[in-house]
């Protein structure tokens, strides 16, 4: 007579053997989950970007960190009630030193449910270290990329 729980067993075991070493996140992926580069092509996508972010990355206990945000785009949202600024903390970076590396830290201190950074360029290896930061506090970070140059013009 087969025992046919043995049997399952056995297969059971090979599945969680080979699921394990497919759930290893590839380099890629954890960019992906982490940090992602949005390119926005006009004020009202800008305005739609924002709304998208403050509602999906919302937290009662964290803050939602924009560095150069476009504030008259913020403002709109805030007075028709489709964001809550309460959480928003604003940095501009034209006033205050905003490194690399205290944007690292910041993603390190998981203070954040997200950071979105307003048309910042970086390159390969920095998006990399960012990335992993982000990975490893836990926070979302965002980088808008405006495809015009007149964004302002257009609000």
């Amino acid at each position: 007579m087969i025992n046919i729980n043995k049997l399952n067993l056995k297969l059971d075991n090979n599945n969680l053997a080979m699921s394990s070493r497919l759930k290893k996140p590839s380099q890629r992926a954890v960019f992906s989950a982490w940090c992602n580069i949005i390119e926005v092509n006009n004020a009202y996508d800008l305005s739609a970007h924002y709304q998208d972010i403050c509602q999906n990355h919302h937290n009662e206990h964290k803050w939602i960190l924009m560095i150069n945000p476009e504030n008259d785009s913020l403002e709109q949202l805030s007075t028709m009630g489709k964001i809550n600024p309460e959480r928003i903390l604003k940095v501009n970076a034209s006033k205050v030193n905003v490194s690399l590396e205290q944007i690292k830290n910041t993603l390190l201190k998981g203070t954040c449910s997200a950071m979105i950074l307003s048309n910042a360029h970086y390159n390969q290896a920095q998006l990399k270290e960012i990335s992993h930061c982000a990975a490893l506090g836990e926070t979302h970070c965002i980088l808008l990329q405006t495809t015009t140059e007149q964004i302002s013009q257009l609000h």
